[in-house]
């Protein structure tokens, strides 16, 4: 458990996330109303190109905090766990303990979602609860480690939710320099090892912006290093916190839903043009194992294999998860797989299983099964 957002006074160990002093109820309404959610970029599909020129544009879109010396995310300081991550990377992250790595199996690098820490990867409660994905991953013998985005540092005000950042949301500008930063780092700390990338929730298209970054970078190819890319949750079409909080809200919180779009009508942003590309070609680089953004030749020979998971919506086209559904997880390319309408988080870590059906792609059993399936596949 994350004991710089806990509260461990007297009453007994409270719910994950329960925030004691440090926020109290502001706090677990904005969590309710905006953990997926946070200038705006605009919501208008641009022409292709960044000149119009017909050339489809996959440069970066919006301002990213690229200074990690500079960067008040990329700190250990104030840990309560053992700062680990691979050699030669500075910021925050966590590794599982393992009775015995497989060496023959990928590294699993796992990339959380918005206002949360590696915790929602663990057990809960952390002293009887049953193995979530951390547990179960590093119990089979993978090395699984964990970046923390260190939401506890976010530095926008936070006096309310409406015109700040109560909720402690980031975006895509704090979070992907970190995970570029983690992802190359681990490549390039163990040369001859695979890699499996796990998100949920924001953190889903964190690792997708993340791999844009490094394929246009080209100091390492990513590419040929990766098995499966698994993202649960993810809001690649949209999120529903799109309506109420971009243009309306100058920080992080309105960004990351302008960011994101609209769920309920989706039109490309500029963010998700670039990730996506024309009509989703570019959603899934190397499953083909030629492809990447438009490049041919660019995989070395290898093919990613792309897993989305997200709750099914209900039957009358409404939607049970509380920020994404089946059109806006969903990746041309990818093994798109669908947990029931009872598969939820039934641990009560987020405050008490508030967000429980959104958590259920990451933490049910069912999440749990498709997951250990996959990465073992």
């Amino acid at each position: 458990m994350s004991a710089r957002f806990i509260s461990k006074e007297a009453g007994g160990a409270r719910s994950r996330r329960s925030f004691g002093s440090r926020g109290g109820a502001r706090f677990i309404v904005a969590m309710a109303s905006a953990v997926l959610a946070t200038a705006c970029v605009d919501s208008v599909a641009r022409p292709g190109g960044p000149v119009g020129d017909g050339e489809w544009s996959v440069a970066d879109a919006v301002v990213y905090r690229d200074n990690l010396a500079t960067h008040p995310g990329c700190s250990t300081a104030g840990m309560t766990y053992q700062h680990g991550g691979p050699e030669g990377y500075g910021c925050a992250a966590k590794v599982y303990p393992t009775d015995g790595e497989d060496t023959a199996k990928p590294i699993v690098l796992l990339i959380h979602g918005n206002s949360d820490t590696p915790d929602e990867w663990e057990r809960w409660p952390e002293d009887s609860g049953a193995p979530m994905i951390a547990e179960t991953l590093s119990g089979l013998g993978y090395r699984t480690e964990a970046i923390d985005l260190r939401i506890d540092l976010v530095d926008d005000p936070q006096s309310n939710n409406d015109t700040e950042n109560a909720a402690r949301n980031i975006d895509h500008g704090w979070a992907t320099p970190i995970a570029q930063d983690f992802i190359r780092s681990a490549m390039e700390a163990d040369p001859d090892r695979r890699f499996t990338l796990i998100g949920f929730s924001l953190g889903a298209t964190i690792i997708r912006d993340a791999l844009r970054r490094l394929h246009v970078e080209g100091a390492i190819n990513p590419w040929e290093r990766l098995d499966d890319v698994v993202l649960l949750a993810g809001a690649h079409h949209g999120v529903s916190t799109y309506a109420r909080l971009c243009g309306k809200n100058p920080t992080m919180r309105g960004q990351v839903a302008c960011e994101l779009g609209n769920r309920d009508s989706f039109a490309p942003t500029d963010f998700m043009n670039a990730l996506n590309g024309p009509d989703g070609a570019y959603e899934t680089p190397c499953a083909d194992g030629d492809s990447a953004f438009g490049a041919t030749g660019a995989c070395g020979g290898n093919t990613v294999a792309y897993t989305t998971v997200v709750m099914r919506d209900i039957a009358d086209g409404s939607y049970q998860d509380e920020f994404v559904s089946e059109s806006s997880s969903a990746l041309a390319g990818a093994d798109n797989r669908l947990i029931e309408l009872d598969d939820t988080d039934e641990t009560g870590y987020f405050f008490n299983g508030l967000l429980k059906n959104h958590y259920g792609a990451a933490r049910s059993q069912a999440a749990l099964d498709i997951v250990v399936e996959v990465v073992g596949d």
